[in-house]
This record gives structure tokens, C-alpha cells and sequence, in this order.
């Protein structure tokens, strides 16, 4: 979740994206429906029916493409999972930098992907398996199990069925104070 690609430790976009923010059940956005659709199916869109697209990287040297499109990609989505070149809604790897689709969500827009999956579990009884919350042994520091308001201390998760601990993060941490209330 940390970009060390470059020698920076800056957080990915997508993390505070899909991490923080304020909100109330009622902010449900329509596009946050699509991950609805996809915890129910257990099956992601295609491509083709997300309408994702490659942006033109070429065009970002025009300043009026900067201005307008520059904060419409991937990783700046809450849906984005930067390390795995991945998205929660879109199925197959997804370009983090020049990809975009109908489902583009960006921090503040509609309900926080955490609190989503919380709302499903609520209305189903049912947690994600493990491998579904992309769960990693180590996240970036300020975005850890122990910073997230579903973990429950016992090394347990409420989202997602297995043992967890405080050092892990996974694709669905929700900030401790951020989000709807549980």
C-alpha cells in the first residue's frame, strides 16, 4: 500500500480514497451499488461492462487535459487496489495511472468501500473469505488492522473470516473516527 517504487513513502491515493472521510449510510452513491452487486455475485464486471478505458498518457502534457482529467484515474479511486493493479468492482488488471471506468468513486463521493462491505454483512450475515479482502502481512503505517474500526483486538476481523494481526492491513480498512458508525 506504500508506493516505494520511487524511494518515497507516500500513500497511494486510493488508500485515503477508500480509508477516510466522513459520511452517513444515506451518502450511498449509485456507483457504490456496483460493489453491492459485486459482493452478492461473488463475480466482478468485464471491462466492457464497466466501460473501462485507457486514458491517453500523451495528452497529460496539455495543460487543459491536466486541469480536467488529471484527477480522474485509478489510483485516485476508492474502489483502486494499487499493489495488485486491481479494482474491486472491475475484474483483470486495471492501469493505475491512465485507467478509468464507469464506477470511478474519489474520496468523499458515496460511502467508504469498508463501510459498504459492513452494510452487506449486516443484511446477509455472511464475511468475505480471506482471500477476498487482499490481505497483506504488513500495511503502510496510519493504515493497520489496529487503525481499522472493524478490528476487534482478538485478532479478528469483523469483515473478513480468519486470524488478523495488528501489523496487517487488508483492501477494506476503514480508519478508526472515518466512515459510518458501527
Amino acid at each position: 500500500m506504500i508506493d516505494n517504487n520511487d524511494g518515497h513513502n507516500n500513500i497511494e491515493e486510493s488508500v485515503i480514497a477508500k480509508s477516510t472521510g466522513n459520511q452517513e449510510e444515506e451518502d450511498i452513491a449509485v456507483k457504490d451499488a456496483a460493489l453491492y452487486s459485486v459482493l452478492n455475485s461473488k463475480k466482478k464486471m468485464t471491462k466492457q461492462d464497466a466501460g473501462y478505458r485507457e486514458q491517453d498518457g500523451r495528452k497529460s502534457n496539455n495543460s487543459n487535459y491536466n486541469n480536467n482529467n488529471s484527477n480522474h484515474a485509478c489510483i485516485k479511486c476508492k474502489f483502486n487496489l494499487p499493489a495488485e493493479k486491481k479494482c474491486h468492482i472491475v475484474e483483470g488488471e486495471i492501469n493505475n495511472h491512465y485507467g478509468i471506468s464507469n464506477f470511478y468513486s474519489p474520496k468523499g463521493d458515496g460511502m467508504l468501500p469498508g463501510d459498504i462491505v459492513w452494510d452487506f454483512i449486516k443484511k446477509t450475515g455472511r464475511k468475505l473469505e480471506y482471500e477476498d479482502g487482499h490481505v497483506i502481512d504488513k500495511g503502510a503505517e496510519g493504515f493497520q488492522c489496529k487503525d481499522c474500526k472493524y478490528y476487534s483486538y482478538a485478532n479478528r476481523c469483523l469483515l473478513i473470516k480468519g486470524a488478523f494481526l495488528p501489523e496487517m492491513s487488508c483492501a477494506f480498512i476503514v480508519k478508526i473516527d472515518n466512515g459510518t458508525e458501527v
